[in-house]
């Protein structure tokens, strides 16, 4: 909307900060970069050589792994529901 002042945070995840800029609220923003930091946390527990880039990467592709998975799980519950009508 017009006018509304967008959110600016500053996160740490994995060690450096980032400045974030967005409409969602700080809370939001706060959670999503724990998210991230979490998941960069497991991988490297796993695989203590990465270095940071490669990291990220494998972190990302773990997300959108967790994405893609929950939007298959909820197309399958849509399906269901129009079935059960």
């Amino acid at each position: 909307m017009v006018g509304e002042e967008k959110t600016r945070l500053t996160v740490s995840i994995y060690g450096k900060n980032y400045t974030i800029v967005g409409d969602e609220s700080s809370e939001y923003i706060r959670t999503l970069a724990g998210y991230v930091e979490e998941k960069m946390h497991q991988i490297a527990q796993g695989n203590a050589r990465l270095d940071t880039g490669r990291l990220a990467i494998l972190s990302a592709l773990n997300i959108a792994d967790d994405y893609f998975r929950l939007r298959q799980k909820v197309e399958e519950l849509e399906k269901q529901l129009e079935k059960d009508k």
